[in-house]
């Protein structure tokens, strides 16, 4: 593999966690539990360049805040209807979807092109 398309495959596979995680944040967006209980924990991609080229991302847990919430139909109400919720702002995780699927098109982009060099420089040599 040449160093333009493990940089690529790097940009890629960072793109995919960034996309993964971001789905998971807004499915999740509506999931309660009881107040004071642990319940889901907004993630994030915490992302940083490796020497000679490319990128490594890790999904983190983005901050531990959470919001009560008034819900007196929820099974996990207390007797006063609040449970805990997620703090996620699903116009921000949009926005965060948008830009992970255009660095993995960017990536894929840059892959195809080190293919392509890659298969230019076999041709010469045949």
């Amino acid at each position: 593999m040449t160093p333009a398309a493990a940089i690529a495959q790097s940009g890629l596979a960072a793109a995919t966690l960034k996309i993964n995680v971001t789905a998971s944040n807004i499915a999740n967006a509506n999931d309660t539990s009881a107040v004071g209980e642990p319940g889901y924990q907004t993630q994030d991609v915490a992302d940083s360049a490796v020497p000679g080229g490319g990128v490594t991302a890790q999904a983190v847990t983005a901050k531990p805040a959470t919001l009560i919430v008034y819900d007196p139909l929820s099974a996990v109400a207390n007797t006063q209807g609040l449970v805990q919720a997620p703090e996620i702002d699903p116009i921000q995780e949009v926005g965060l979807l948008q830009t992970a699927g255009r660095a993995f098109a960017y990536s894929l982009k840059a892959l195809r092109v080190a293919n392509q060099e890659e298969q230019t420089l076999l041709d010469l040599k045949t």
